[in-house]
């Protein structure tokens, strides 16, 4: 899994390459509470790269979520492939994040 980071304006665009896995679950996580802790805006996470995830990779997103919604900023998805969209969409994940 690969993470670039890029600021865009006032937020951070983060483009994910690889699987969101068991194995790189908590790679990924620490990678994105970094962000979230050295962010004041918001962060959008480009997962066009992902080919795979599992309950693993969507705690990740989810714990970020919530530390992102805590301090009342936004945590944002976009460019989904289409079985990582379904995903979300079976799993409810769909309704927790702005996805475009």
């Amino acid at each position: 899994m690969h993470i670039d980071r890029e600021q865009w304006g006032g937020d951070v665009l983060l483009k994910v390459v690889g699987r969101l896995d068991t194995p790189n679950a908590k790679p990924f996580e620490a990678s994105l509470m970094e962000v979230v802790a050295q962010t004041a805006g918001g962060i959008i996470v480009n997962l066009s790269g992902v080919d795979y995830v599992s309950s693993s990779g969507l705690r990740a997103l989810l714990v970020a979520g919530k530390a992102m919604r805590t301090g009342k900023r936004k945590l944002a998805l976009t460019s989904l492939q289409p079985q990582i969209r379904e995903v979300f969409d079976i799993s409810g994940f769909s309704s927790l994040f702005e996805i475009t």
